[in-house]
């Protein structure tokens, strides 16, 4: 439409979701297929939630994957509100993948206590990165410093029942952010799953995820390295970006 930015038309997991997505601005990418990969609800008549779904990349993913639940997906910017919507209808998912046009931070009041697993990939560069020139890609990396990254734990919890899981994919240097947040939260069970870009390389992300209302240890686990030495995918990461799994067990549970 004239006036809108420009898209583009793509596909990811292997061809199995296709999305019209900003052609300027922040792209899908490894960080969102890897979070919808650590999404693994114990029923199949789970409620979820994606907090700051963009377009949908992760929502999309998790319901490709794990074929049940329902999701409610929901982004505070217009134009990507817009095209998660269109997004959902095109993969078919109407029936199970619910787009809401909102602000993390203001979520109906309907929606408190109401999940059985929330899950955000959120702006997690500090404010004094050097800024990105596209207005669009520093909304989504840093949320235009409106909301921080304990704003974001809050929220999701809030949306999350008693003993539910909460899971954030974040660049690894704020982990220790959101573990306080959490704990500050009253969350426990604190599991941690590092990504590596290469074997010899300090981790760039860090998956982290823990229960609300639970007392128990934190857990740091083997994690997953993304490359070999020439750059190619490891056969681990080839394995998720084609729609695989992971399998986060804190080690206190793994025998219950």
């Amino acid at each position: 439409m004239p006036g809108q930015p420009a898209t583009s038309s793509d596909s990811f997991l292997a061809g199995q979701i296709s999305v019209c997505q900003p052609a300027d601005g922040y792209r899908i990418g490894t960080d969102a297929v890897m979070l919808a990969a650590s999404i693994n609800p114990a029923k199949k008549q789970a409620r979820l939630l994606d907090m700051g779904a963009g377009v949908g990349a992760v929502a999309l993913a998790v319901r490709q994957r794990l074929g049940f639940g329902h999701i409610t997906a929901i982004e505070k910017d217009p134009f990507c509100a817009e095209l998660l919507a269109k997004n959902i209808a095109q993969n078919d998912f109407t029936d199970s993948l619910r787009a809401l046009a909102g602000d993390i931070t203001q979520m109906p009041p309907m929606l408190g206590g109401s999940f059985d697993q929330v899950f955000a990939n959120p702006p997690f560069h500090h404010a004094s990165d050097k800024q990105p020139r596209s207005r669009r890609r520093s909304l989504a990396h840093n949320g235009e410093g409106e909301v921080s990254l304990s704003d974001w734990v809050a929220s999701g919890l809030w949306a999350l029942r008693d003993r539910g899981r909460i899971t954030f994919i974040i660049r690894a240097d704020r982990t220790d952010e959101v573990m306080a947040a959490l704990r500050d939260g009253g969350a426990g069970e604190i599991l941690l799953y590092p990504l590596w870009s290469y074997a010899d390389s300090p981790a760039v992300r860090m998956i982290i995820t823990a229960r609300k209302g639970v007392k128990g240890a934190m857990a740091l686990l083997p994690g997953l390295v993304l490359h070999r030495p020439s750059g190619a995918l490891t056969p681990g990461a080839q394995k998720i970006m084609k729609g695989g799994g992971l399998v986060l067990t804190h080690p206190a549970t793994r025998h219950l």
